[in-house]
């Protein structure tokens, strides 16, 4: 991301700033927070439960232990989770991950990444593995071959981008439900918290919709930063208008974003542009 005409580095200016997670991630978002000037505020807007019925999932990574899947494609950190404490092998199908948290975690545990898109969302992971495919990494078009098997272990409430793009693409994509997506019960200090915010950070749609929940409405003056054009429309559809989405579609990308917002606005109006990191969250 480039800046034009803007004297002042990146800074959040002292602004309070909702961190949407817990724990050890929440903590590393945490620290991008207050790097880039800002008081973070971890407070877990949802959180990830085992499926209902895990079977389903272990009868999945059954068929990856055997050798069933040409590729496993892996869209969050989550999914990674549910495979790796599921007793997935290692070595028993290509691994494809949508951003370099996500890969990480799956190296953590001895698996080869081979592939991570430019772009950290599912549609780009999904165009990734179709041109892999064009390329001869699985059979020719209508022709059943093991290495066009794809499976997808995502949360309950994915969406149908990446299996849609992958069977539009000649891959035959399994879903299979690897972990549940829910809301975090609001608490009696969120009333207290609502008025002091400056801003929030938004990870996913669910993560959106959770923010709606508890604190709308933001306050006047509250920014808003999306981790990409997917979280900003459901924030719209909300009613919460994203003052910012990040070109790096990962969450020390979405603080960036919005500490660069921050010192636009401190320095006036000025013609500015964004170019977005290719490099490629985590979703």
């Amino acid at each position: 991301m480039t800046l034009a005409n803007v004297a002042d580095p990146p800074t959040l200016g002292g602004r309070i700033v909702l961190v949407p997670r817990g724990g050890e991630r929440g903590e590393r978002i945490a620290e991008h927070v207050r790097t880039l000037g800002g008081e973070a505020v971890l407070v877990p807007l949802i959180e990830q439960l085992p499926p209902h019925d895990s079977a389903a999932l272990h009868a999945a990574i059954a068929r990856v232990n055997a050798g069933h899947y040409g590729w496993v494609a892996v869209t969050s950190v989550h999914g990674a989770d549910a495979l790796i404490s599921g007793g997935a092998l290692p070595g028993r199908a290509r691994i494809a991950a949508v951003g370099p948290a996500t890969a990480e975690r799956l190296e953590a545990a001895g698996f080869d990444v081979d592939l991570i898109p430019a772009e950290f969302t599912g549609a780009r992971l999904a165009e990734r593995l179709a041109a892999e495919r064009a390329g001869g990494a699985g059979g020719a078009a209508g022709d059943p071959d093991p290495a066009d098997r794809v499976l997808l272990p995502l949360s309950d409430l994915a969406d149908q981008t990446v299996e849609n793009g992958l069977r539009e693409a000649g891959f035959e994509p399994e879903r299979v439900t690897a972990y549940r997506t829910v809301p975090v019960a609001a608490l009696r200090a969120d009333a207290e918290l609502r008025p002091r915010l400056g801003a929030v950070v938004v990870f996913s749609s669910s993560g959106a919709r959770a923010l709606a929940g508890r604190f709308a409405p933001l306050p006047p003056g509250a920014l808003v930063a999306a981790i990409g054009e997917p979280t900003a429309r459901e924030l719209a559809r909300l009613g919460i208008p994203a003052a910012v989405v990040a070109a790096e579609h990962t969450a020390a990308g979405t603080v960036l974003a919005l500490a660069e917002h921050c010192a636009r606005l401190s320095s006036g109006p000025t013609a500015f542009t964004e170019t977005p990191n290719r490099e490629g969250t985590d979703a």
